[in-house]
Formats: C-alpha cells, structure tokens, sequence
C-alpha cells in the first residue's frame, strides 16, 4: 500500500513540473509579447539579448518559409510526442527517474510551442545567444525544456 502512494506522488511530482515549465513558458511569451516589440531588441549581458521573433517552424526557424502547411504538420508532431511520452510514463512499470524527467521535460516543452501554435499560428522565440556578431537561434523557455529533456536522454543513453 505504501509502495502504490509513493508511485502515485511521484507522478504528481512529474505532473507539476510539466505544468510549472508550462506557465513560465506562457508567461514569459506573454510578457515579451507585452513588452518588446516584435523583432526590437533589448540588451541585457554582452552575450544575451531578449529579441521578440515569430518563429513559423520548427527549431532554427526550420520550414518557416513555407505557406501554413506547416503549423497543423508540427501541431501534429507535438500532440504525437506529448501522447507518447505521457503513455510511457503511465504505463512503463520500472522506468527510470530521469528517463521520467527527460520526458517530462520535453512534454513541457512539446505542450508550450503547442499552445502559441494553435492560439497564433506561430511560436513566440525571445531569447537571443550571441558572441560578437555571431547569433545562435533565437529561443524559448519550452525549447530549453527540450533541449534538456533530451540532453539528459542522451545522458541516461550513453
């Protein structure tokens, strides 16, 4: 019995920090939605800027340039992901904790692009990595989420 409340915590444990990356993505999106205007930029380190970008693809602004298709193909592959990792999670019997948290972290991340895909038609991308001249791709709390999510993948897999 005690066993069985233990596993029921631990995935409420999962479930919170899915939705607690989930808000802070929404309410970062939504301040610099609120705040900086779309393609301004403010400067707040020498390498880190906040740059207020509509992304229409995928990561590294992949497929942006195509006509729409586009939005409802990778709404499709997020509610795939989400679908998949949420059954793993519930059904797996003896996963591992971190293998947990890295679904989680890309469920969290899969369900905030999501969102802005849905409700805009786009992704609201803010954070800009720079060193001179040479920008990375601008980004989001739900691709940090990501990115993690599957560098620890990558981790528990090596």
């Amino acid at each position: 019995m005690k066993t069985q409340y233990l596993k029921r915590i631990k995935k409420w444990i999962y479930t919170i920090i899915i939705i607690s990356i989930v808000i802070i993505d929404i309410f970062s999106k939504n301040w610099i939605a609120n705040h900086i205007k779309i393609d301004e930029t403010k400067k707040i380190f020498s390498i880190l800027n906040l740059t207020h970008i509509h992304n229409y693809g995928a990561a590294f602004s992949f497929l942006s340039n195509q006509e729409g298709w586009q939005r409802w193909f990778l709404s499709t592959v997020s509610i795939c992901t989400i679908l998949v990792m949420t059954s793993i999670i519930i059904k797996s019997k003896k996963i591992k904790k971190d293998k947990i948290i890295a679904y989680s972290l890309i469920i969290s991340g899969a369900i905030g692009n999501l969102i802005d895909r849905v409700l805009y038609g786009f992704v609201i991308d803010f954070i800009d990595m720079h060193i001179n001249d040479w920008h990375f791709a601008t980004f989001n709390i739900a691709d940090c989420s990501i990115f993690l999510g599957i560098l620890i993948l990558t981790r528990i897999n090596y």
